[in-house]
């Protein structure tokens, strides 16, 4: 019973991994593809569509927090290890599970700052792209920093319930 429910988990974390990875496939495409026809409207026929550059920037605020969540997911985010470095090599998952769970309550936290942050920009005057407000594009910023520390927390999880693996298999594998 319990090695079907950590198959179902499995599945579904790779399930969800390769949604992310579509879905980064999915905004480069897209944002590539509206600067060229943005850029050709400009140069040859002198007009362009008015929306355009700010979806650009709206496009590249997803794409830096989705791409920030797979690389947490995928163990290649920006860490300090020096701590880890000090520590024996059999014993990293000690320094590694505070880290994690260190940067849960940082993603954490500024979740809750974002959570403010979108509830302010929804009471302001709302700034429209293609009759959506603005404040509902900003809503990838807290979505994104509370799946981080989640993926932290199980992730820390992961490396205490397997502390007798390396280290290599335990920082590099992806448990979500």
């Amino acid at each position: 019973m319990a090695s079907d429910r950590i198959h179902i988990f499995v599945r579904m974390a790779a399930a969800w991994r390769v949604f992310e990875q579509t879905l980064l496939a999915v905004l480069v495409s897209g944002m590539v593809f509206l600067a060229a026809v943005q850029i050709i409207l400009r140069n040859f026929f002198q007009m362009g569509f008015n929306w355009a550059d700010p979806l650009l920037g709206v496009a590249l605020l997803w794409l830096t927090m989705i791409g920030a969540l797979v690389a947490t997911g995928a163990r290649k985010h920006i860490n300090m290890d020096l701590v880890t470095q000090l520590v024996a090599k059999h014993r990293r998952w000690l320094a590694i599970v505070p880290a994690d769970l260190f940067a849960a309550v940082v993603c954490a936290l500024l979740g809750m700052a974002a959570v403010r942050f979108v509830g302010l920009q929804k009471e302001m005057e709302p700034a429209v792209i293609l009759n959506v407000p603005l404040w509902v594009y900003y809503e990838i910023i807290p979505v994104c920093l509370f799946l981080m520390s989640f993926r932290f927390v199980v992730q820390a999880a992961y490396l205490v319930m397997h502390r007798g693996q390396s280290e290599a298999a335990a920082r590099s594998e992806s448990v979500l």
